[in-house]
């Protein structure tokens, strides 16, 4: 499959960053575009599979829970879904109280989740090869670790605000 990038730098061309928040974006955009380059034939785009592909994962699920599984605010997810249900691929339901409302995959969204699923594993194998196995295992784990290091200094933050 035939992927382009809007501009392609040489590999050395990645400038060091002293920004940890524009060094994590920019590997976000790099890798979203690789992500959505194959997923392009199947109408589809990177952060739309990742929802599909957890409501395929958990079932229905509020969308506090998809929030938070993502670090996303309402508004972005709240967007995302809107798109979601637009193209029949998510449907809403009734929670538990009248203030919830449940995320559920359709049958069409299950379909569209199948059909782009062998281009989501080539765009992960291809970037996994390009990292190597313990590049790829490494990369993850940073991933992961700033994420948390994130979340435990904003929670802090958040705390520190209330008692000021």
């Amino acid at each position: 499959m035939a992927r382009t990038s809007p501009q392609s730098p040489s590999d050395d061309d990645v400038d060091e960053l002293a920004c940890a928040c524009a060094t994590i974006r920019r590997a976000s955009r790099a890798v979203t575009q690789l992500y959505d380059g194959w997923l392009r034939a199947h109408g589809i785009e990177g952060p739309q599979f990742a929802l599909l592909a957890l409501l395929d994962r958990l079932g229905p699920c509020s969308q506090a829970t998809m929030g938070r599984r993502f670090d996303l605010d309402k508004t972005t997810l709240s967007r995302n879904l809107k798109l979601l249900k637009q193209r029949r691929w998510i449907a809403f339901a009734a929670g538990s109280d009248a203030r919830e409302r449940r995320v559920k995959l359709t049958a069409i969204g299950k379909r569209r989740l199948a059909a782009a699923r062998p281009a989501w594993r080539s765009a992960q194998d291809e970037l996994r090869a390009a990292l190597g196995g313990r590049g790829w295992n490494a990369t993850l784990q940073a991933i992961d670790s700033m994420t948390r290091a994130a979340r435990v200094v904003q929670r802090a933050t958040v705390a520190r605000e209330r008692t000021s």
